[in-house]
Order: structure tokens, then C-alpha cells, then sequence
């Protein structure tokens, strides 16, 4: 029996009682295999045997088509199909070398048929669990929540090793020099119990500490039980402190894409069902086993894939981080240059973050199918936040223009009225001292001369005067325009020039029926969001975000192509900048008051939105879910930075009244 002997296997040979008797059992005995008396069904199934020989006792008690159903994976053999006679094996008068190689090809071809069973049950089993860990795989990398991702990554342990609980501690670098251990979190399926974060030293005294120092892994059968030559020591405390039993540990290090130690994964306590419940040291006893191999190997798997993950998620949070990091200091930055408006974008990203999230969840017929993703609400948040950054592209000089003249324009004209003034003087002078000087002095000339020069002092003081009211960037007067076309008038002839009180550019600058810039210095404002798209497209966003330029670019659009820089129609702006336009707007006409305007109720502002919506300027849709959905009261209860003094005049490029593109409503509100 060569060929079965080669197996190693073990196998029992039941027979009827009418073979007990022969003398080929005790020759058999001795070559892996085991020879049972079967004298009934019950029996049979007691013994489980790999071969029966059945008798004509045990056919009598069930035919041979009842016993194969009754044992399926067991080999039969009988006098009928041995085409042997029962007397003749009880007198050993059958050839031991026929018997023999009878028995030894079912006893073979038994251990065939089990060998090609367990391959397959193998097989099976390794494709699940190859299966498994590849949705593993795929579940742990799509995670970017940290604490998320290591629930799972103990969670799907438990579920391999079927174990009780489970632990997971991170190194954490604390210098250049100095590392240590955070117990960052545990699981346990029998007991709940309040879990805190805690460090340690990385050193070999604890079973992680060793494990993730030595990057080696331990299976310990019993934490109890440990050598004394080892250098780590159990902690027995929770143990103590909750009447729990630690017995079996699995503890395996964590490794990067650099097989450096990041962690360790430490398994406790596999159970022979995992819905049984260790609750003392007497259930610990009974239902717990050792780590075995086959486990070992599968966790090993598990380990090496959440090593990466893990590394990838704390590099993509340090990635996000930074670029808020970036985020936040170009916003300061932004807002450092203009402290008036303060908070803007901030403000601005709220709204729109509350808006886009409101409209995924709207019953409006239109809006069912704009449905926003996590990844596109924070697109949205990021453009909002750089909205205003081009504002860094626009002239000092334009953009703190708090009147209507550029900065010093205002004293020349004074230096050049003074002039005038002193002309007139010095010729009126002139006059009555040529009178006296030729001797024809006229008491009545004299003094028309003296009146004529108070009027014409009087007249550019009044000149003056009405320049300075016509400076402010309020709603410029008729009369007020119509004293601007005599000033330009005017003429002071002397001997040397004329004198002009103010030249053409300032008459055009004086002449701005509202507020305080040029239509030229209004482009340059509005240029703004031209440099923003530039700076933004400059950046090397990440798939995920490369609609931020696009966004941001398109908040001053409106639905009719009135908006710009590109006069952009509805089909042809991305919804996110529809709805950053409202928050936009709305901002600006309820934020803290200017020096050129004051602030508006919310009621006021939904007016207005409301109205422009009617117009077809904004998304009715869009404006409707920001009334119904209150989003406007999202900034209500947050502090957003504010300048309490204003230290210097800004214009805020937002500023829904600083644009023609109001439609004329908007500027009523100047002042």
C-alpha cells in the first residue's frame, strides 16, 4: 500500500460482523489504518469511516442505495461487488495480496476524492477571502476620514479573525528624535466601555510598543501566560478595572509605502463564534483559541493594506490642511488690503455652501436633478473664498477712491482759485494805481474796481465751494452741473496765460452723476474678476477642483449677458457661479455698513434678489430656495472678523451699488 502510505493520512475502515472475524484486520492495522466493527447505522455515523465493507447483516438493515444517501462521502464495498464470498475471508482462504490491494485501491481512491475536496474547499475559500480583502482594499482607500478609517480597518479585522476586540495605536513623531505611542482606538463587541486617547513611550516594555520597535510580529495564546524571558509585559488594568479576560493576541505592525512602522493592529481574543460574548474569565476559557495560521496570513494582508491607507489618508488630511492653510492666508491677504470689507468671503462661502446643499435636497421641478457631491460643495466653498482675490490687480489708487477727483486733485484746484485770486487782486490793484500815477484819480472808478474784485473773489469761492460739493460721490445735482459748465467756462486772461480753474479731465471726473469712480475706473474695479480667474488658473487644482477659475470668474454674469467681464447668458454660466452670485449680492447688501453706503435689513436684500430674479438677471429657482430655505440666517449666528474703525476708504469690487448692472435700484443706496 505504497501509494496510500505516501499520504500520511489516517483512515477507518468499517465492516459487518461477519468480517469481524478475519485475520487481514490485524495486518492492516499497522499501515495507517484503522479497522472498526460497524454493527448498525449509528454506529457508522459515530465512527465517520472512510470505507465500509458491508455484510449481509448490514444490508438487511438498509439496502445499499440508503447507505450511499445516508453517507455521500464514504466508499462501499460488498461480497457483490468484491465478487467475493463472506465464508471465504471468515476461513481466510481468500489470497491476502487480493484483499489487501482491494482495500488499498477504495482506501486510495478515498483519499483522491478527500485531497480533491479540500482542494476545491480551499480554493473556494481563498477566492472569498481574496474577494473579501479586495473590498477591503477598495473600501479603505476611498476613505478620507481618519478616525472613520481605522473603525473600519478594525472592524473588517474582527470580522477576518472573528475575534473580540481589537486595538489600533499610531507612532506619532514628536521631534526629530523623540517618537511615541497613541492608542488611537479600540473595539470590543462584548462590553461598552468610555475610550480615551493615550500615549506612550515607543519602547519594547508593552506588546505594541515591542511589536512596532522590532517591527516584528507577536501570537500570543494566553496574555497571562507569558515567558519571563520576554522583554514586553501585559497590561492587566482594563482587564482588573472591568472584570474582562484577555487571553489570545494577535499583534502585527502597520507599514508605509516605505516599509517604516507607522502602527499597530492588535487583535484579542479569537472566538469560536463571534456572536459569543466574553464577559469573565470563565467564558474567555471556553470560547476562546490561538491565532492560527490561516488567520495569520489573512490579517498580515490586512495590515500591509491599511499601513497605506493610512499613510495616505494622514498625507491627503495634511494636503487639505495646507491647502486650507493657503486658502486662508490668501482671504487674509485679500482682506487685509481692503479691512472695510472684512469677512466678505467668508461670509460669501457659508451662504454658498448652505445654498448648494439646500438645492440638492429641493422638491423644485427644475432643480431635481442638480444634485451636489461633497466634493463639489467644497469646489464651490473654495471659489467662493477666492472670489475677490483679483482685487489684489487693482490700482491703490481706484480702489480706496473715496471722491470723485484722484488724490491731490482737489488742492491744486484751491492752489489755482488762490492763484486766481491773487491775479485778480494784484490786478485790480494795478488799475487804481494807474490812476493815481497818471492823475486822473476817479473816486466812483476807484471803487466800482474794489466791488468788482470782491465779486470775482466772491464767484470763485463759490466756485470752490461747489466743487467741493460736487467731489462727494453722491447723486450730482443739476445745479451743481450746471455751476461745473460755468467753472469750465471761466477764463482768467493776464499778461503772461490764461488761468483755467479746472481742466477737462476734471470736469469729467467732477461730472459722475454717482458715486465716485469713472467709467473707466468702474472697468478697472470690475477687472477684478478677470484677475482672480487668472491668479486661480495658475494653480495646479487637482481634478476635483478644476472648476474653481471657472466659478470664481463667473460671479458677476447675470442670466441676460448683462453681467461681466464676458457677458456671459444663462445657458452659458455654471450653475455654482448662479448661486455664488446671489450670495454674492446679498452679502453685499446687508454687510456691516460702509463708509459709502449704509446696510440693509434681509428683508430689503430678498427684495431685491427677489426683483432681480423677476428680471431675469439671477436664477428664479435658485433665489426661491434661497428665501424657502432661509439661507440667508446661516451667517446669523457665527462671528466673522469686522474692522471696527474704518482706517481708510475702500471700494468693495462686490458691492452690488458700486455696478450699472443694477439696473438702477442698487445705487439709491449710495451715499
Amino acid at each position: 500500500m505504497n501509494s496510500f502510505s505516501n499520504s500520511q493520512r489516517t483512515i477507518t475502515i468499517g465492516y459487518g460482523p461477519a468480517y469481524a472475524g478475519s485475520k487481514i484486520w490485524q495486518d492492516l492495522h499497522s499501515k495507517l489504518i484503522i479497522p472498526t466493527e460497524i454493527v448498525s447505522t449509528t454506529a457508522a455515523k459515530r465512527y465517520t469511516p472512510a470505507l465500509i465493507l458491508l455484510d449481509h447483516h448490514l444490508l438487511r438493515e438498509m439496502d445499499f442505495g440508503k447507505w450511499k444517501d445516508e453517507f455521500p462521502e464514504t466508499i462501499f464495498l460488498s461480497s457483490d461487488s468484491m465478487n467475493l464470498d463472506t465464508d471465504l475471508i471468515l476461513a481466510n482462504s481468500l489470497p491476502y495480496k487480493q484483499t489487501c490491494k482491494m482495500l488499498e485501491m477504495a482506501c486510495y481512491q478515498w483519499v483522491l476524492k478527500s485531497e480533491k475536496a479540500e482542494r476545491a474547499k480551499l480554493r473556494d475559500t481563498s477566492f472569498r477571502y481574496l474577494n473579501k480583502l479586495a473590498d477591503i482594499s477598495i473600501s479603505l482607500s476611498a476613505e478620507d476620514d481618519l478616525m472613520t478609517l481605522l473603525r473600519k480597518i478594525l472592524t473588517e479585522g474582527q470580522n477576518i479573525a472573528c475575534c473580540d476586540a481589537a486595538s489600533l495605536f499610531l507612532i506619532d513623531e514628536i521631534n526629530e528624535r523623540e517618537r511615541e505611542l497613541v492608542f488611537k482606538l479600540t473595539q470590543n463587541d462584548s462590553m461598552d466601555f468610555p475610550f480615551e486617547e493615550m500615549h506612550f513611550p515607543l519602547d519594547p516594555s508593552s506588546i505594541a510598543g515591542y511589536v512596532a520597535y522590532t517591527d516584528s510580529e507577536l501570537n500570543i495564546p494566553d496574555a497571562y501566560q507569558l515567558p519571563s524571558s520576554a522583554p514586553y509585559k501585559f497590561n492587566q488594568s482594563f482587564d482588573r478595572r472591568t472584570g474582562y479576560r484577555t487571553k489570545s493576541i494577535l499583534a502585527i505592525p502597520l507599514a508605509n509605502k516605505q516599509k517604516e512602522v507607522i502602527g499597530v493592529l492588535q487583535f484579542i481574543n479569537r472566538k469560536k463564534a463571534r456572536s459569543l460574548k466574553i464577559t469573565d474569565e470563565k467564558s474567555a476559557m471556553a470560547y476562546t483559541e490561538p491565532f492560527d495560521s490561516d488567520i495569520n496570513v489573512l490579517l498580515q494582508a490586512l495590515a500591509s493594506q491599511a499601513g497605506i491607507a493610512i499613510e495616505n489618508t494622514i498625507l491627503q488630511n495634511d494636503i487639505k490642511a495646507l491647502f486650507e492653510g493657503f486658502v486662508n492666508a490668501s482671504v487674509a491677504a485679500i482682506e487685509q488690503r481692503d479691512p472695510t470689507t472684512s469677512g466678505h468671503s467668508f461670509r460669501v462661502a457659508d451662504l454658498c455652501v448652505e445654498l448648494a446643499e439646500s438645492t440638492s435636497i429641493s422638491n423644485l421641478t427644475r432643480l431635481r436633478n442638480v444634485k451636489f457631491t461633497d466634493t463639489e460643495v467644497r469646489e464651490l466653498r473654495y471659489a467662493a473664498l477666492l472670489h475677490d482675490f483679483g482685487k489684489v490687480g487693482v490700482r491703490e489708487s481706484v480702489l480706496v477712491k473715496e471722491k470723485k477727483l484722484r488724490e491731490g486733485s482737489l488742492e491744486n484746484i484751491q492752489y489755482r482759485i488762490q492763484l486766481a485770486q491773487e491775479k485778480l487782486r494784484s490786478q485790480a490793484l494795478r488799475g487804481q494805481l494807474a490812476m493815481y500815477r497818471e492823475g486822473r484819480f476817479d473816486e466812483s472808478r476807484f471803487t466800482e474796481i474794489d466791488k468788482q474784485l470782491n465779486n470775482d473773489l466772491d464767484m470763485l469761492e463759490q466756485f470752490y465751494q461747489a466743487i467741493v460739493e460736487a467731489n462727494e460721490p453722491s447723486v450730482l445735482k443739476e445745479d451743481n452741473r450746471e455751476m461745473l459748465d460755468r467753472i469750465q467756462g471761466y477764463r482768467l486772461e493776464s499778461s503772461s496765460d490764461k488761468l483755467e480753474i479746472i481742466t477737462q479731465e476734471e470736469l469729467q471726473l467732477l461730472s459722475i452723476a454717482k458715486g465716485s469712480l469713472s467709467p473707466l475706473e468702474r472697468k478697472e474695479i470690475e477687472s477684478h474678476v478677470v484677475h482672480t480667474q487668472n491668479f486661480l488658473e495658475h494653480i495646479p487644482w487637482t481634478k476635483e477642483f478644476q472648476n474653481i477659475p471657472t466659478i470664481a470668474g463667473a460671479h458677476h454674469e447675470k442670466l441676460d449677458g448683462s453681467g461681466y467681464p464676458h457677458g456671459m447668458r444663462e445657458s452659458q454660466i455654471p450653475t455654482p457661479s448662479k448661486i455664488m452670485t446671489i450670495c454674492d449680492i446679498y452679502d453685499a447688501l446687508t454687510a456691516s455698513d460702509r463708509p459709502y453706503k449704509p446696510a440693509m435689513n434681509y428683508e430689503q436684500a430678498i427684495d431685491i434678489l427677489v426683483k432681480e430674479a423677476r428680471q431675469g438677471l439671477l436664477d428664479e429657482d435658485l433665489v426661491q430656495v434661497f428665501v424657502d430655505a432661509k439661507v440667508f440666517h446661516i451667517i446669523d449666528a457665527k462671528e466673522y472678523s469686522t474692522a471696527e474703525e474704518f482706517s481708510s476708504f475702500s471700494h468693495h469690487p462686490c458691492d452690488y451699488d458700486l455696478h450699472e448692472h443694477g439696473h438702477g435700484h442698487g445705487h439709491e443706496h449710495e451715499k
